[in-house]
């Protein structure tokens, strides 16, 4: 360890660079990370935990080459690194990448330009690596996102939606590649009926999304024909359209795995999200 630490003060100082000596200690009481540890010739800066946290993490990227983002919940542990001139958020995104996929992560999301972000995912467990100029942080979250399984009626829907903002209608279900509503989705959209009656200046966006199977084009048609669907419903049993939006997302946000059966049944859903701006019923 010495030798290598001998060698890399020569090599930086040859380069114009400061000597390795005169890196700061790390900040004490931070814990670095076991998955990615700190990159030599860097230095913990800072950090920061919580036991309850909320992040939106690029998950992929759109047809245009943007960042796909979904929301992610639960306990986080953040570090933040200095490293030395002459870092590149390139360089320590490329040193993550080849470190958590030999660790058994998938890397869904990777950016490198002036700026670098990294996404990597086991399981539950997802982080993220956001590089610039000779910083970095990195961020592991633990999601374990809200209970929407449990929004069943009028009551437990509108709690989800004041403090969540959206809730996906798990009981909102569709033929197959096609528009048409199941019979037992009246159920959930008699709920949602209820709901907007009891609160009458509510406005909600009714969302459609679909898995990544097929085309884009066709999965965004399909998910605003959903979508408007749901919105012909809820109009049709007394609630005023003008207080309805639709929208189609098509597999733009998924909140599973596209990779599995599981992941694209959860990404085919209906969303309803609370807007304001609604006139009295």
């Amino acid at each position: 360890m010495f030798l290598f630490t001998l060698v890399l003060g020569h090599t930086l100082v040859a380069q114009g660079l400061p000597p390795l000596a005169k890196l700061a200690p790390d900040q004490p009481g931070c814990v670095d990370s076991k998955l990615f540890p700190k990159i030599p010739a860097c230095r913990i800066d800072n950090c920061e935990k919580k036991e309850s946290d909320r992040r939106d993490i690029p998950v992929g990227e759109d047809e245009k080459g943007d960042a796909i983002s979904a929301s992610m919940e639960g306990p986080s542990h953040s570090v933040m690194y200095e490293c030395w001139t002459g870092t590149t958020p390139t360089s320590i995104v490329e040193k993550a990448e080849i470190a958590l996929k030999t660790a058994g992560f998938d890397v869904p999301y990777r950016f490198a330009d002036a700026e670098a972000t990294l996404t990597a995912r086991k399981d539950d467990l997802w982080i993220t690596v956001e590089a610039a100029s000779r910083f970095y942080t990195l961020t592991e979250i633990t999601s374990m996102g809200p209970d929407f399984d449990s929004a069943i009626d009028a009551e437990s829907i509108g709690e989800m939606l004041e403090r969540y903002g959206h809730v996906p209608l798990n009981g909102i279900q569709f033929v197959p590649g096609k528009p048409d509503m199941v019979p037992g989705s009246i159920k959930i959209l008699d709920e949602v009926v209820t709901l907007l009656k009891d609160h009458p200046t509510w406005h909600l966006r009714v969302e459609g999304h679909t898995d990544n199977v097929g085309p884009k084009t066709a999965n965004l048609n399909l998910s605003f024909f959903r979508a408007s669907a749901v919105v012909s419903s809820l109009a049709t049993n007394g609630i005023k359209r003008a207080r309805l939006d639709a929208k189609g997302l098509g597999d733009t946000h998924p909140i599973g795995d596209n990779a599995t059966e599981a992941g694209r049944a959860k990404n085919r859903r209906i969303e309803i999200v609370k807007i304001a701006g609604a006139p009295s019923q």
